[in-house]
């Protein structure tokens, strides 16, 4: 930065950049395929027991419940938070993050179909898909 300004550059930051299919600000699951029914989340959820994949009416699993039934993941956060999922409610038992911007279509064995919370964390040296 000290650089740019001594050499009177402008730095811009970059627009945040979204995953697929998923709206602006949003960090969402799927029950099978990024293009399978999902549910968006705005903000940490400690518990998806209550949770539904409540959105794309004609994709695969639409009304089924989120609890453990994750399949894929898409990251469209605006303000730079990595999405960190847990085996276990109440954010308990690391299991897989996505880093802004990015997604992941059909998650390894072991970590598909076993997310039951979300926290929005800030930037972190976590290795995120």
């Amino acid at each position: 930065m000290v650089a740019a300004a001594a050499t009177g550059m402008t730095l811009l930051a970059a627009p945040a950049s979204a995953g697929p299919n998923c709206a602006s600000g949003y960090h969402c699951v799927f029950y099978s395929s990024l293009t399978s029914a999902r549910h968006s989340y705005f903000n940490s959820d400690a518990n998806f027991t209550n949770d539904t994949f409540n959105q794309v009416s004609s994709g695969a699993g639409y009304g089924q419940n989120v609890n453990d039934n994750t399949a894929s993941a898409s990251n469209s956060s605006t303000g730079g938070y990595e999405s960190h999922y847990y085996l276990h409610i109440n954010n308990n038992s690391f299991l897989f993050c996505v880093n802004p911007g990015s997604y992941v279509q059909y998650l390894p064995s072991g970590q598909r179909n076993e997310a039951s919370s979300l926290q929005l964390t800030g930037t972190t040296s976590t290795p995120c898909y």
